[in-house]
């Protein structure tokens, strides 16, 4: 199976697969902009929630983090790419 390009938007709230786009909300899309910007590195929990409370005054559940990765792995399934649970310190996105 061949990986498939995925390209994001930085300033519009959009992403593609090949050349198919992605159905985002807005923060599905703010939680994949970072992660593909820091593609092979992790990014914290603490990167992730400074970011979004910097976007809104709305208080996140403690387990909000975990339902949008849930989301974007189900949204990317079969893509070639994975968001990786890195034990303790947070989350990858890389290629499998």
């Amino acid at each position: 199976e061949s990986t498939r390009r995925l390209r994001v938007d930085a300033v519009l709230p959009m992403a593609w697969l090949d050349d198919e786009e992605m159905e985002l909300t807005q923060r599905e899309w703010e939680l994949l902009n970072l992660l593909h910007q820091r593609m092979d590195k992790v990014v914290s929990r603490e990167d992730v929630t400074a970011a979004w409370q910097n976007e809104s005054a709305e208080p996140l559940a403690s387990n909000a983090l975990e339902v949008y990765i849930h989301r974007l792995r189900r949204k990317i399934k079969g893509s070639g790419l994975n968001i990786r649970n890195v034990r303790g310190l947070g989350y990858m996105l890389e290629t499998v």
